[in-house]
Parts: C-alpha cells; sequence; structure tokens
C-alpha cells in the first residue's frame, strides 16, 4: 500500500510539473495601408533598341502599378554588355530612407557569362554602390541611403567570353542560367532587416 501512495504521489507531482498555464490579454491592432514612399520607375532607356539580332528587340522593362515589382530583360552579347538607366528608385518621401537588395537567387557565371553586375547610381552617374549578381545573400546588402526626394538608376553589365573557337557571329552565346530573382528592401532606419 506504501508503494502504491508513492507511485501516486510521483504521477501527481510530474503532473503538476508538465502542466502549462496560459492567460490570454487583449491586444488590438489597426493596419492603415499608405501608399509606398519608395518604389520603381523605368529607366530612360527601357523601351530602347537592344543589341539583339532582329528589329523590334527592345530593353524590356515591366513595373506593376504600384510600382513595387520590376521585371526587365535585356539581351547581352560577347564581350561587355553595359545597359544605362534601365529602371529607376524613386523616392517619394521628404524623409531618407536605406535601402537594402536581397539576391535570392544569383546568376550562375561560368562558361560563357563571366560577370553580371548591378551598379546603382545617383540621377547624375554617380555611383552609390555595386552589386554582384553571382552571390546569393542570406543577408541583405546596404546599398546606401537615399535622400528625400531623390531618385537612383540602375545600370547592368555582362561580361561573356566565347569569342574565338567558342563563339560565333552567327550565333548567340551559350548561357547556362538566364536570370536573378531579387528583393528591394527600404526602411526609415538603418537597423539591418531580417
Amino acid at each position: 500500500m506504501k508503494r502504491l501512495y508513492i507511485l501516486i504521489a510521483l504521477a501527481v507531482a510530474l503532473a503538476v510539473a508538465n502542466a502549462s498555464v496560459f492567460v490570454y490579454y487583449q491586444l488590438n491592432l489597426t493596419l492603415t495601408a499608405s501608399q509606398p514612399a519608395v518604389y520603381f520607375v523605368a529607366g530612360n532607356n527601357a523601351g530602347q533598341p537592344d543589341v539583339m539580332y532582329g528589329a523590334g528587340n527592345t530593353i524590356d522593362v515591366t513595373i506593376d502599378s504600384a510600382g513595387a515589382q520590376a521585371w526587365i530583360t535585356v539581351h547581352p552579347t560577347y564581350q561587355k554588355t553595359y545597359y544605362k538607366d534601365v529602371l529607376r528608385i524613386v523616392n517619394q518621401d521628404s524623409q531618407a530612407y536605406t535601402v537594402w537588395l536581397i539576391i535570392d537567387d544569383a546568376i550562375n557565371v561560368g562558361v560563357n557569362l563571366t560577370s553580371a553586375k548591378l551598379y546603382v547610381k545617383d540621377v547624375n552617374g554617380n555611383p552609390v554602390n555595386t552589386v554582384d549578381l553571382s552571390q546569393t545573400t542570406s543577408t541583405p546588402i546596404q546599398i546606401g541611403q537615399i535622400s528625400g526626394r531623390a531618385t537612383w538608376r540602375i545600370d547592368l553589365e555582362f561580361q561573356i567570353t566565347g569569342y574565338g573557337a567558342k563563339g560565333s557571329p552567327s550565333q548567340a552565346p551559350k548561357l547556362s542560367d538566364t536570370s536573378a530573382s531579387l528583393r528591394l528592401v527600404y526602411s526609415p532606419s538603418s537597423e539591418t532587416p531580417p
């Protein structure tokens, strides 16, 4: 009988030690949507003729109606191809914002594509930062602080080998990976985003 009491006491002690208690407090949350402070617009060379062989080939830039998402298609060829002012980042607010880029899916450089870079410049062409599009980033890359009412431009540069025995003027360079996925992040704070 003594053993039974000890087992019951032990079971009760374990049940109390493993019991969880939850207390609920009321918290009210209100969302008020606002227009974006920083957004994308097409650069001056968006829609202009590209170097791709054939009529009607252009530097394609598409931006959603909110200016919060952009798609760019370019057609680089052998050696260095530089695309100037294809996209712009506009701060319509009077306060400055810190801007970062996150590269979720990088362009793989390798056989023919040896370099892929994104240049951020102010509208006068002064460098703000350079991003290597071949490096996936687990943490955001701080680009800089865009001043109130300021605009930055995006330039792209690609280096493609394949000349001589590897290339031909009658065919485009062979590339193994032709896309990248990036996210622009901005905040009035300089604290690194999660």
